[in-house]
C-alpha cells in the first residue's frame, strides 16, 4: 500500500512538468481516455485532460495529438469524442490521430510505440493517474514526459472515488509489468510525422 501510493510518484517526479515548464519536445501528446457521457460528449474529467493537451499545442510544446481510448462497443467511442472536441477548439483534423483500441493504460502506451511508431511522447492524463502511466511507459521502453490535468476542482466525493480506483489500478500495473498482457496490435499506422516527411 505504501509503495504504490508513495513510491510511484517518487520514481517519476522528474518526468512530471507543469504545462508552462515543459520543454518544446515537438512530437505528439498522448491523451488518455476517461469516459464519455450518453450523448457522446467527453466527461468533465476527460475535458480537463483535453484542455491541458490543447494548451500544450497552442503554446508550441507539441505538434500533434494521439487520442487513445475505449471503443469496444459501437455506441461508446472515447477517441471520437476527443477528436470532435479538439476540432471544435480549432485543431486541424490532420493534427489528430485516433487510437480506438486503447482499452487500458497499458494498451494505449504499448500501441503508441508498436502501432504508431513513437519512441518519445508527452503523456497528458489526470494528476492521480499520471505516475502510473509514466511507470508503465518506462517499462514499455518509451521516453515520456508527463503533464497532469488537475482534479482539484472536482467534488471531494469524486476525488475519493478516483483515488480508491487508482489504488487498485496501481497494483494491476505491477501485475502488468510482471506478466505483460496481450495487447491488440496491428500494422504500423501513419502519423503526422510521416505526412510531414513526405511533403
Amino acid at each position: 500500500m505504501l509503495w504504490t501510493l508513495g513510491r510511484f510518484p517518487a520514481l517519476h517526479h522528474q518526468q512530471i512538468y507543469r504545462a508552462e515548464d515543459l520543454p518544446a519536445v515537438g512530437g505528439p501528446v498522448l491523451v488518455l481516455g476517461a469516459g464519455v457521457y450518453g450523448d457522446g460528449e467527453p466527461t468533465e474529467l476527460l475535458q480537463g485532460r483535453l484542455r491541458t493537451a490543447l494548451n500544450l499545442y497552442q503554446h508550441g510544446k507539441i505538434r500533434w495529438f494521439l487520442v487513445s481510448g475505449d471503443n469496444r462497443h459501437p455506441s461508446y467511442n472515447e477517441p471520437q469524442a476527443m477528436r470532435r472536441w479538439l476540432v471544435k477548439q480549432g485543431v486541424p483534423p490532420t493534427r489528430i490521430v485516433s487510437d480506438y483500441a486503447g482499452l487500458r493504460t497499458w494498451d494505449s502506451l504499448k500501441r503508441a510505440r508498436a502501432v504508431f511508431g513513437q519512441r518519445q511522447v508527452v503523456i497528458v492524463t489526470s494528476d492521480f493517474h499520471l505516475p502510473r502511466a509514466l511507470y508503465l511507459a518506462d517499462h514499455l521502453g518509451l521516453q515520456a514526459w508527463g503533464v497532469p490535468a488537475s482534479t482539484e476542482n472536482r467534488p471531494p466525493v469524486n476525488r475519493v472515488r478516483y483515488w480508491l480506483r487508482e489504488y487498485v489500478a496501481r497494483h494491476l500495473a505491477l501485475w502488468d509489468v510482471w506478466f505483460p498482457p496481450d495487447t491488440r496490435l496491428g500494422p504500423r499506422e501513419p502519423t503526422p510525422d510521416d505526412w510531414d516527411q513526405a511533403s
